[in-house]
């Protein structure tokens, strides 16, 4: 049903086609773009939860999700967004990453941080402490204090401006405060923290963290609820040497049994975190494999219920003589 057009991929021929269809075709033919729509939230959900997927790949994911949304809404009658074309979201996605990516991280402490609290948060609330490296003003840390964190949070790294610091330290609070909402958003992150300055030369990627999402996401449902900071702790230490390295475990003191696994030493703390979470997730891989094919069938009942409830509101818009 879709139609090339200048490089990318135009629906609405598609959709004025199955309105001249009789009444059979035309259903059996929302049928399959409710199926197909379906299917491609399920996989772009799956690939933004696995953060060793390429950035390109999700962003494309995500453009093929909108245009199926955009045709979807189109055979219902909705007016298509004027804003919106294939690729507008990756295009905003670029322009905000240019402006240091705070909008996404900043804006996402603060909105966890008041759906925790079930209160709007007073301005202030959140502190952000940022300095120098050194004496050229040119690497910066930032650390994030407030009565409502458990703790001081601080950017990872040293970065290339006050702004993307302040970014990295909102990351690392979403990070640690709220383990399950950064696994579903962190694979959205422009990671313009880790660009290089002007003539400097590009560093090494950071650690991959897809286990440690994916531990976090296991327990989730084997713990049949959210997870917090307290149900998954890390713990490493320093083993000494000519060249350090590092070696960590990680408990899980809320399951049954507080159990503890370690994992291979590396040369980075975060892949030694990584590792022992790799340990973890293959203790437990054939009691959670059952909850997390349950959890993908409840979200596919869901996303169902969901398109009867947007065809029941169109179809009773159409009754009140409404135009979308």
């Amino acid at each position: 049903f879709a139609q090339a057009t200048s490089g990318s991929i135009s629906f609405r021929p598609a959709v004025s086609l199955i309105f001249a269809m009789a009444p059979k075709a035309k259903e059996q033919t929302l049928e399959s773009f409710e199926a197909r729509f379906a299917q491609s939230s399920d996989s772009f959900h799956e690939k933004c939860m696995d953060l060793n997927t390429p950035q390109s790949v999700v962003g494309s994911a995500a453009n093929q999700l909108l245009a199926l949304r955009s045709t979807l809404l189109g055979l219902y009658g909705v007016a298509p967004d004027p804003k919106w074309s294939p690729g507008a979201a990756a295009a905003q996605g670029a322009v905000a990453g240019s402006a240091g990516g705070d909008v996404q991280w900043k804006q996402k402490l603060n909105e966890c941080a008041a759906k925790k609290a079930a209160r709007p948060l007073a301005k202030g609330e959140f502190v952000y402490t940022t300095t120098a490296v050194d004496e050229t003003n040119k690497s910066f840390t930032s650390t994030v204090s407030g009565a409502i964190l458990s703790q001081g949070h601080t950017s990872a790294e040293p970065q290339i401006s006050k702004k993307l610091a302040e970014n990295a330290a909102a990351r690392a609070a979403v990070e640690a405060e709220y383990p399950e909402v950064y696994g579903e958003l962190a694979a959205f992150d422009m990671a313009v923290a880790a660009a290089p300055a002007k003539g400097q030369k590009r560093k090494a990627d950071a650690p991959p963290m897809g286990d440690k999402n994916e531990l976090n996401h296991m327990m989730q449902m084997l713990l049949s609820r959210s997870v917090t900071k307290d149900d998954v702790l890390y713990t490493v230490v320093t083993i000494e040497g000519e060249t350090p390295s590092y070696s960590a475990t990680v408990s899980l003191p809320t399951y049954e049994g507080s159990p503890t696994f370690q994992g291979a030493p590396a040369s980075a703390k975060k892949d030694a975190e990584a590792a022992a979470a790799k340990v973890a997730i293959a203790a437990f891989k054939d009691a959670a494999a059952p909850l997390i094919e349950e959890h993908k069938a409840k979200k596919a009942r869901k996303n169902a219920e969901d398109m009867e409830k947007m065809k029941q509101k169109h179809a009773e818009k159409q009754a009140a003589g409404i135009t979308a």
